[in-house]
């Protein structure tokens, strides 16, 4: 074409020509640069993919930001709700001590039998161990000086020695402390102690002939705890040696 010829219609030129026109359809995916019917591109163009940087960029500050705050939030609730465990150490801890309360309240009992009911409740060691250190400070259970009292009144009874100390086991109260409590009871004349006994029972028994007043100074002599041929011999000191004096004095 001559440079002279001014620019004409390249479409109309190609009519002119016989060529037939064939509608050029473009695809809206296809990037600019991809020839006609050549499958779209994998790669983004370098604008859109710096957007699409930029856009992820920017999401991931947004769930960074999200995450802090919600952590934030779950820091915040858990300072703000009680501790359930300890709740429940401490609920645990004042129902085993009720129990030790209304364990005691009649009956003085040993920390080794209290802590053994406890356990055969279903407490966990840690539970009866705190129980029981409340229970020593509140004086609930004190080993030493129970077995001290426990061992007066008992005396103060009648009850012989082997008696207070068979009780005392069965409650649980170690060996060694109803050792250092008896060791005086047990050196005693038991003979002279079941006398005294005997002699007690026996002065109460006046309005009873002597042969029951005899029965009923052996059965007593005996629930104390001692021998039953000790318990004959006092008894029968105390009843019929004591009213034969008494019948002989009166001639």
């Amino acid at each position: 074409m001559s440079r002279d010829v001014p620019f004409r219609d390249a479409e109309a030129w190609l009519a002119e020509q016989g060529v037939e026109r064939v509608p050029l359809r473009v695809d809206p995916d296809t990037p600019p640069d991809a020839a006609p019917g050549e499958a779209p591109s994998e790669q983004l163009p370098e604008a859109t993919a710096d957007r699409a940087d930029q856009v992820t960029a920017t999401e991931a500050m947004q769930l960074a930001s999200q995450s802090g705050a919600d952590r934030a939030l779950q820091q915040a609730d858990a300072s703000a709700t009680p501790d359930v465990d300890a709740r429940s150490l401490g609920d645990d801890v004042a129902d085993a001590l009720a129990f030790v309360r209304r364990s005691t309240a009649n009956t003085p009992q040993a920390e080794a039998r209290v802590a053994e009911k406890l356990a055969d409740r279903g407490w966990s060691p840690a539970i009866i161990d705190r129980a029981m250190e409340h229970a020593r400070r509140e004086g609930l259970v004190d080993d030493a000086a129970m077995v001290v009292a426990l061992v007066a009144e008992r005396r103060a009874k009648g009850h012989a020695p082997f008696r207070i100390r068979r009780d005392l086991q069965q409650r649980g109260f170690p060996d060694g402390l109803l050792d250092d409590a008896l060791a005086p009871a047990e050196t005693e004349d038991q003979e002279a102690a079941a006398f005294a006994v005997a002699k007690e029972k026996a002065d109460r028994s006046t309005g009873l002939s002597a042969e029951s007043a005899f029965r009923r100074v052996v059965g007593h002599v005996t629930r104390r705890g001692y021998p039953d041929g000790l318990a004959r011999k006092v008894a029968r000191e105390a009843v019929f040696t004591a009213r034969e004096q008494e019948r002989t004095a009166g001639h």
